[in-house]
């Protein structure tokens, strides 16, 4: 299917509030308060479906039948039907106002007019001209609320400071030259004993221990999140969403986020093709069902845990499904203080006041992917498969897998599965990396400290790599368009 239509379908799916702006006495059927237009293409699909009625949707509702055509894009044209036979002709225009405002789920329009199907358009013609705007859609956040101790913890400047340098040093370390490495180690954030620094992309990702970082900083930031409130896991990766034409009611459940799980609008980079297909492709249907699925099946699979060391299990969630679930479940990041759409995100290097603000959760960025519920619900998906991994040993190689504490953290001693004693949390003294440690250690000084070193990490890429456009501006956990089960990672 070609992607311009994929794009335009995700701007049309959605719920629309519906309203005449004349022809009342004509079509008073259509003139009723509260008037919803549920619009939806199924999966590959290239045709429009959907409903415009009242709730609860259960009967009385016109349907609306459509091509799926970009290339006639801003005109609309539909029919309209209803159980008594009336048909109707709808001839709109798409998006004539809001522009970059609706994409990724924000604000729209579809303004035009109606008129019996059958009758030749003219004077005498009764015709009806309509609104509808679209909802934007609703965050996880409001769904799905903190508790006022955990999200003093999770939107402290140190905190996101701290959840961003700690993967930027491990994902950049490979890139950064010796005099940029010294100024990262004097700093005391090299991502592991200086001299032994474990990258998380580099050649021997698989076998440095990196993945047990992730899977241990991750599990540490589980367990002190989950003292302060109940934050669940996910017990299986939540379904795409339901096709209209199974279910108006599941459809409305979905669109309306009602549990905070939905998957957000896809979105754009202007130029930025490969970006733009494999973010289509994440949140599809096809990428759940062919991807997300085959990763949830392999990762609880005892005969393919037990051939792996935890070190490479780890590596291999954290690139591969660990940024697809980031941006799967990412919305649009959007300025706090305008509003307006920012579909490269914020530069890893922009400290400004307004990113620091609670509304700024976008899950693209490890700045601020923690603030966001949903973080937490696919993050103990993750460390639960550890336990599988650890009943896969248990059960293939009993005894060669033990238990143990680490930093207070129930975790593995090394042994022939398990490559280090002491996994990396960041600088271990009172400074640097107390924000996670709750020691009460870290203070503007260690603020000041993690922006020098994400500054230092990025300098190359902010002042030659992106001049000469060898890296796209991208999310961070979309720059390296990682593939699916069964790419390399």
């Amino acid at each position: 299917m070609p992607q311009a239509e994929v794009l335009l379908g995700e701007r049309l799916v959605g719920i629309w509030d519906f309203r005449l702006l004349d022809g009342q006495e004509d079509y008073p059927g259509l003139a009723l308060e509260r008037l919803e237009l549920l619009l939806d293409i199924g999966p590959g699909g290239r045709a429009v479906r959907g409903a415009l009625g009242q709730r609860p949707f259960d009967k009385g509702n016109l349907q609306v039948f459509g091509e799926l055509d970009a290339g006639k894009v801003p005109n609309l044209r539909w029919k309209l039907t209803d159980h008594a036979g009336q048909v109707y002709d709808c001839q709109a225009i798409f998006d004539e106002i809001w522009g970059n405002w609706s994409s990724g789920g924000g604000q729209a329009t579809i303004s035009g007019a109606l008129s019996e199907l059958g009758r030749q358009h003219g004077f005498s013609t009764r015709q009806a001209r309509f609104v509808a705007v679209r909802r934007p859609f609703v965050l996880a956040r409001e769904r799905l609320p903190y508790r006022p101790e955990l999200k003093a913890w999770l939107m402290s400047p140190g905190h996101r400071l701290f959840h961003q340098v700690w993967h930027a040093a491990r994902d950049r370390w490979r890139h950064l030259d010796e005099t940029q490495r010294r100024g990262v180690r004097g700093l005391g954030w090299q991502p592991g004993p200086e001299g032994k620094e474990r990258d998380a992309r580099g050649k021997e990702r698989h076998r440095n221990g990196s993945g047990e970082d992730f899977l241990f900083m991750h599990r540490d930031m589980v367990l002190k999140a989950r003292a302060m409130q109940p934050l669940p896991s996910w017990p299986s990766l939540p379904a795409p969403r339901p096709y209209i034409g199974h279910g108006v009611q599941a459809f409305v459940d979905y669109v309306e986020n009602h549990d905070g799980y939905s998957v957000p609008p896809s979105w754009e980079i202007p130029g930025d093709d490969g970006f733009n297909a494999w973010l289509l492709g994440i949140k599809s249907s096809d990428g759940y069902f062919g991807n997300f699925q085959l990763w949830e099946a392999q990762y609880q699979n005892p005969e393919y845990l037990s051939n792996l060391c935890l070190g490479e299990l780890g590596s291999r969630i954290e690139l591969g499904i660990h940024d697809w679930l980031h941006m799967c479940w990412a919305s649009l990041a959007r300025d706090p203080n305008s509003g307006l759409s920012m579909p490269y995100a914020r530069n890893p290097v922009d400290f400004s006041e307004r990113w620091f603000r609670e509304d700024n959760d976008f899950l693209g960025d490890a700045f601020s992917s923690h603030l966001n519920p949903v973080f937490w619900a696919f993050h103990g998906w993750i460390d639960d498969r550890i336990e599988d991994w650890f009943l896969a040993h248990e059960q293939a190689h009993p005894g060669e897998v033990l238990r143990t504490f680490v930093d207070g953290v129930p975790w593995f001693a090394p042994g022939r599965w398990v490559e280090l004693a002491r996994p990396w949390l960041g600088p271990q003294q009172a400074g640097c990396g107390a924000w996670l440690q709750g020691n009460g250690g870290g203070g503007e000084l260690d603020i000041e400290t993690m922006k020098l070193a994400l500054r230092i990490i990025h300098s190359d890429e902010t002042e030659v790599e992106r001049l000469s456009r060898r890296i796209p501006l991208r999310p961070w956990y979309g720059r390296h368009l990682p593939p699916g089960p069964g790419g390399k990672q």
